[in-house]
């Protein structure tokens, strides 16, 4: 691809080191990024204390139990260690409510 600049930053397990990639970034000029992703990179990112900023569009329905999820997390022991988000702004966006949310 013309232009384009490959930089390798693999971690430990042979993927990208997202940490290091957003420090890379910011390092460039860029101080904010949106990523819409799949399961895998979206737990990725949750894990590895990449995220700052959730902003969630939910959709009036139900897919059924063979739908991938938002996020590839692991289970987690019981209630009280579950990820707690902080509400910015919830607004209705056509059908679908979009939510803006923080780690809290």
């Amino acid at each position: 691809m013309a232009n384009a600049e490959v930089v390798a930053l693999p971690s430990s397990n042979q993927k990208v080191d997202l940490p290091r990639m957003l420090e890379e970034l910011a390092r460039r000029g860029v101080n904010e990024l949106h990523v819409e992703a799949g399961f895998r990179l979206n737990g990725s990112l949750v894990r590895e204390g990449c995220v700052d900023e959730y902003l969630v569009y939910l959709n009036p329905s139900f897919l059924g139990d063979a739908a991938q999820g938002m996020l590839d997390l692991p289970a987690f022991d019981s209630l009280e260690t579950k990820l707690r988000l902080k509400i910015l702004s919830l607004e209705r966006f056509g059908e679908d409510l979009r939510i803006l949310a923080r780690p809290a």
